[in-house]
């Protein structure tokens, strides 16, 4: 069960530190407005998080639809 702490308690360091970087932002990056959903696609310094974002979403919904089916089997 320690084990199982010390997991859960990186865990939410790694998520705490993942959170915190949007406040990185700066003024003056971009030529969109950055109100815009344009902005977040065409400035790679948005593209890319966005993109790892999905492609995650993808992966553990993929990952879970496949163990939901073997465990109803």
């Amino acid at each position: 069960m320690v084990e199982n702490s010390s997991n859960m308690k990186t865990f939410r360091s790694i998520l705490l530190a993942l959170t915190t970087v949007p406040a990185i932002a700066h003024p003056g990056h971009g030529s969109e407005n950055p109100l815009s959903p344009g902005h977040y696609v065409a400035n790679p310094e948005h593209a890319l998080p966005l993109t790892l974002t999905i492609a995650a979403v993808v992966v553990v919904a993929a990952w879970l639809t496949s163990r939901k089916q073997r465990t109803s089997e």
